[in-house]
């Protein structure tokens, strides 16, 4: 069983995953977006146009990779923390 300070810490970590799942989703609603007009305006021959929206592209992605990259960290963290079960398999106090 983890102790109390232990199951804030994993709430809150649980917490800071969610609010980066959401901000990747949103971003990666808008890259689909900004794509999806780039093809229309591709398909109309307006080259400038559709690199042009693109653009933005070059920021939002790095920071879709740098959320996915944090929730992942955050889990492998999450992983890491004791349980309790280890420290009383160790005979350590709970």
């Amino acid at each position: 069983m983890r102790t109390i300070k232990q199951a804030k810490t994993a709430v809150t970590c649980s917490m800071a995953m969610h609010a980066c799942l959401a901000a990747l989703a949103h971003q990666l609603a808008e890259a689909a977006v900004l794509a999806a007009e780039a093809r229309d305006a591709m398909e109309k021959n307006e080259r400038n146009l559709a690199i042009g929206t693109m653009m933005p592209l070059e920021q939002i992605l790095p920071e879709c990779d740098t959320l996915a990259r944090t929730v992942l960290t955050l889990q492998t963290w999450h992983n890491r923390m004791p349980s309790g079960t280890e420290r009383a398999a160790k005979g350590g106090a709970q």
